[in-house]
């Protein structure tokens, strides 16, 4: 369903499928990669593709290990600090492309900061990619979505062992901690409620984007994952109790 999905690397190079915001992303790859930030080099496209250089480090099924540490959350927050800052100083051309719709905001959000985005290298994120999310927003946009999976809000157990994780309440709490203590963040922070928010935003996106026949998330509309994903809301929700006072935690130093 939809377009052509097929990602190919060879010698380095990662060919994807072209979307029409490709060009945006790569400017915005342009500009974040002179700065010395750990993303993809764009490389161009053409009519069916874009080529980006791959980033070193391991990815994908090979992340969860990296990220089970604190020290590998506090990394996360780290890169994703910088990658925000460094796209405060860029101005998105007149006729920018993005994949979702904006309400704009002060950064550029990556839009899917998820350990499987993520390069690891000996248990700290080293790189950040697949910006085919990528749209204005506010810090605590991307924030909230990071929280998401590196806390997680996840409570079956059978999902969390896959993840290598046993998480008791005081562990979500130290992880909430090392991530916004990488990230820097001041100032107050409703985890459940920014979480949740940011959840049903994903969701709702998946469905816009689905609609319009871009995969993977025309495939999961197909398969009615929107339905199921907000079926599991109230269950994240019910994880408020074990999260809070997570500003009193001890987020470590490992």
């Amino acid at each position: 369903m939809g377009e052509e999905r097929a990602i190919r690397i060879v010698d380095g190079v990662v060919r994807r499928p072209a979307k029409p915001w490709t060009a945006t992303v790569q400017g915005l790859l342009a500009h974040l990669h002179r700065t010395g930030l750990p993303v993809p080099e764009p490389l161009g496209f053409d009519d069916d593709h874009e080529f980006v250089r791959l980033v070193e480090g391991e990815a994908g099924a090979e992340d969860w290990p990296h990220g089970i540490g604190l020290a590998g959350v506090r990394s996360a927050g780290s890169l994703l600090r910088a990658v925000h800052d460094a796209t405060a100083g860029w101005r998105a051309p007149a006729a920018a492309v993005w994949s979702v719709p904006h309400a704009g905001g002060g950064v550029i959000c990556h839009g899917d900061p998820k350990p499987a985005n993520l390069a690891w290298r000996d248990g700290s994120a080293v790189g950040l990619f697949d910006w085919d999310g990528a749209r204005p927003g506010d810090r605590i946009s991307d924030v909230a979505y990071a929280l998401i999976w590196f806390t997680p809000f996840e409570s079956d157990p059978d999902a969390l062992r896959l993840r290598g994780l046993s998480i008791a309440a005081e562990d979500r709490r130290a992880r909430i901690a090392a991530l916004l203590d990488g990230y820097g963040w001041t100032g107050p922070f409703d985890v459940i409620e920014e979480v949740l928010r940011r959840r049903e935003q994903a969701i709702d996106e998946v469905e816009w984007l689905g609609e319009r026949g871009h995969e993977p998330p025309a495939s999961w509309v197909a398969d009615n994952w929107p339905t199921r994903w907000r079926a599991g809301l109230g269950a994240m929700r019910a994880l408020a109790a074990e999260v809070e006072g997570w500003e009193r935690g001890n987020p470590g130093r490992v």
